[in-house]
């Protein structure tokens, strides 16, 4: 990595005499247990540590505003030398776990981290670089996504560490607004660590390569041999339940599947509340009291609707919910499924015990917690989890659901209350960045530790796991979420709060009743169907997309555009199954379709098969935009509610699409998506645009390495607020798929047209 050389800073010097004093009675280093960079790099691998009660506990440094107020950006922790702020100041021996940052739009921004008072930083880099830009410093342990930056990469300091950045607020309006949150740990009196070095060694690089190589194919959970495998099958009438025992010794339940048969329930409706009607108990040692009292879909991330995804430790997948939390018990566990509903459905159970294993004190009991609050609750905070005892707290995920129209509801700080304290400890500065995101997100992202399965207006469902940052407790915890600025939002907040116990109790749950649980209201589901629809192709559940469709039509039976929503099933049928069993279905539909608009979509996907140089183009922007092939113009648009949709012909070779567009306020997007046999071309943050574009840009071999690349990572949506509706189509991945653009410098004169332009080679 690079390593900048700066003068000496006095100020660095000072602050080293202050740190020196007041220091306890030194310990013979001879005895000291050392902490080695690479095994806190390895760490991110075990996905044990969750269930152990003697890891470390993470501490936070953020900007948020001190008053409480809103303010939770440009609040450094004091001024540096001229044109930089001091972000955190931390008294080794301690690491950094994880660096959040957000508000410098380009990425420019520099931060720099100098080490047991050194007179230079050791790193001294761009936030893009330190986020993914630069070895070691790579995804996808570090990146840039969902408008912000962050690094999981431990980052280590023997005596102590202050972390820099470039001084914000000096433009109108206090822009650029910079936000950051530091998780941090600190070791014990005898332990020791040595600091970030200034070379990494060739030891180091293959540390962080097999991290980084292992976090990308998903390879945490390998079954093994040794492991006990138990299943059951039933049928759970309403009002009844089915369980799962093992009462032969202790040991770690590794994997626990649930796979409810859908097929069984009556109607879209039916299988969507199966959700919320089902409730998974899980006991430990005889207790008499769950450990876990949680709704069934809910503890599995699966809120509202049914979607098929996976973190590292709960999801989905076809008809199965999955946990990999490890659940140590020393006598017996219990799984338990409650039939609230209405019918009768089969289920298996099945899970994985390694016998024998997590039996020492070190082991907590797993517990994880469900609670909701309202509109009524105005004035008060979401609790996520309050409980008393000995603990950690592991993660949760969170669904917000907006009563105001509106994405204010998420200007909430994140407290988390250890052991009774006065002043929360860990504060936030913002519900987003708790959650990797920012500026009220993108799109739909999936990630191990933290991503959004669901968002649009106004309801998003969020999570994170705290693998390496746990927060542990020695006599309670209070996990808690503003309601908006000072709690005055209204609107729904729904979570499940994962948790070790040193003991089994009761899970901290307000259960309510079946009908009570079921998902709120915004009377913004009959406008979203198509951005829903997007929301799980972008998680990659095709199926959930197609099933939706079932549940939308029976929730909106009139609804004005059910026969396109219908043609799309039969796309997805051809995405599973090829056009040869799709073609027939098609050729059925146009047969007794009536609606102008579907039958038109369905001609253009039957005309698509039947040469291999046809090839669809669509074009979305809300401004006044023409689209071109190789340099001919296809198409304009400028309709915010819909997809504009054109028949082209392309050959294998080099081709140039462009777009153009007229000024627009924001938000502002264009986006295209071009789908031939040879592969399709979409637009993505790395075509390129201009101002003021001149000459034959529009055509293949125009020179644009002059041009600069958009960059980032896309808009919101499109739609972005306060666009909502947008018009169903049968085109699937074309919206879901191709980024909406928007130039990445500030477009203030109204007369000028922005270009965009990529080429590409099909074969």
């Amino acid at each position: 990595m690079r390593i900048r050389i700066l003068q000496t800073l006095i100020w660095i010097a000072v602050g080293a005499l202050a740190v020196g004093c007041g220091r306890p009675e030194a310990i013979d280093p001879s005895t000291l247990e050392r902490v080695e960079w690479h095994d806190l790099i390895r760490s991110l691998l075990d996905t044990d540590q969750v269930a152990r009660l003697d890891t470390r506990t993470a501490f936070l440094e953020s900007s948020t505003d001190p008053t409480g107020g809103n303010d939770d950006f440009n609040q450094p922790l004091r001024q540096g030398p001229p044109g930089w702020w001091v972000i955190a100041d931390l008294e080794g021996p301690g690491y950094i776990s994880r660096f959040w940052f957000t508000g410098a739009a380009d990425g420019q921004h520099r931060v720099r981290f100098y080490f047991d008072n050194e007179a230079e930083p050791r790193i001294d880099l761009t936030i893009g670089e330190f986020c993914g830009g630069l070895d070691p410093f790579l995804p996808p342990l570090a990146v840039y996504e969902n408008y912000c930056w962050y690094n999981l990469i431990p980052i280590p300091y023997q005596q102590r560490v202050i972390v820099m950045v470039e001084e914000g607020g000096y433009r109108p309006g206090n822009w650029p607004r910079l936000f950051h949150q530091i998780n941090y740990h600190t070791l014990e009196r005898h332990e020791t660590i040595d600091t970030f070095p200034l070379e990494m060694t060739p030891a180091d690089r293959d540390v962080i390569a097999e991290v980084r190589q292992v976090w990308a194919d998903a390879a945490f959970h390998t079954p093994d041999p040794s492991w006990i495998e138990a299943e059951m099958a039933t049928i759970i009438q309403p009002r009844q339940a089915a369980e799962i025992v093992h009462d032969e010794g202790g040991g770690i339940v590794r994997r626990l599947d649930i796979t409810p048969d859908f097929s069984a329930l009556p109607s879209a409706m039916a299988r969507e509340s199966l959700l919320r009607d089902w409730v998974l108990n899980i006991y430990w040692d005889g207790s008499d009291e769950p450990s876990v009292a949680v709704p069934l879909g809910d503890f599995f991330g699966t809120f509202w609707r049914r979607n098929r995804f996976q973190t590292l430790y709960v999801g989905s997948h076809d008809d199965t919910f999955r946990s990999h939390f490890p659940m140590p018990f020393r006598q017996s566990a219990r799984v338990e499924i409650v039939n609230q509903g209405a019918f009768a459905a089969p289920v298996e159970i099945a899970w994985s015990i390694e016998p024998g294993a997590g039996q020492g004190p070190e082991w907590g009991f797993f517990h994880s917690a469900w609670q909701r609050t309202g509109p009524e609750d105005v004035g008060r905070p979401h609790v996520t989890l309050s409980t008393q005892g000995r603990g950690k707290f592991v993660g949760c995920f969170l669904a917000v659901v907006s009563a105001d129209r509106s994405w204010w509801i998420l200007e909430a700080d994140e407290m988390i209350r250890v052991d009774r304290e006065r002043t929360p400890g860990w504060r936030g500065t913002g519900l987003e960045d708790y959650f990797n995101g920012g500026w009220y997100y993108q799109n739909a992202i999936i990630r191990h530790l933290a991503g959004i399965p669901f968002k649009m207006p106004f309801r998003v469902l969020q999570y994170r796991l705290h693998l390496m940052d746990p927060v542990h407790f020695e006599g309670s915890v209070d996990v808690i979420f503003e309601r908006g600025p000072l709690d005055e939002s209204r609107g729904w907040m729904e979570s499940v709060g994962y948790y070790y116990m040193e003991a089994p109790q009761a899970a901290a749950s307000d259960l309510l009743t079946s009908a009570q649980r079921q998902p709120p209201d915004d009377g913004f589901g009959h406008l979203t169907a198509m951005t829903e629809i997007n929301n799980f192709e972008r998680i990659g559940d095709h199926q959930g997309a197609h099933d939706f469709i079932d549940w939308f039509l029976e929730r909106y039976p009139n609804f004005e555009y059910a026969e396109t929503l219908r043609l799309r099933q039969i796309a997805y049928v051809e995405f599973f199954e090829g056009i040869d069993v799709a073609r027939p279905l098609y050729e059925a539909f146009l047969e007794t379709a009536t609606s102008a608009d579907a039958i038109s979509q369905a001609e253009d996907l039957l005309w698509f098969h039947q040469d291999e140089g046809n090839a669809l183009l669509s074009f979305y922007a809300n401004s006044p935009s023409a689209i071109f092939l190789n340099g001919r113009p296809i198409g304009s648009t400028r309709d915010a509610a819909q997809l504009s949709f054109f028949r082209v012909n392309v050959t294998p070779g080099r081709h140039a699409l462009a777009m153009q567009s007229r000024f627009q306020p924001y938000p502002n997007w264009i986006q295209a998506y071009l789908r031939t046999h040879f592969g399709s071309v979409y637009t993505t943050p790395d075509w390129r645009w201009q101002f003021g574009a001149r000459g034959a840009w529009a055509n293949p071999g125009f020179n644009d390495s002059a041009w600069p690349i958009v960059g980032g990572t896309g808009v919101k949506g499109p739609p972005e607020v306060p666009h909502i509706w947008v018009v169903p189509h049968a085109h699937i991945h074309m919206q879901s798929v191709a980024v909406g653009l928007r130039p990445s410098r500030d477009w203030t004169d109204p007369n000028v047209l922005a270009a965009y332009r990529h080429e590409f080679e099909l074969e």
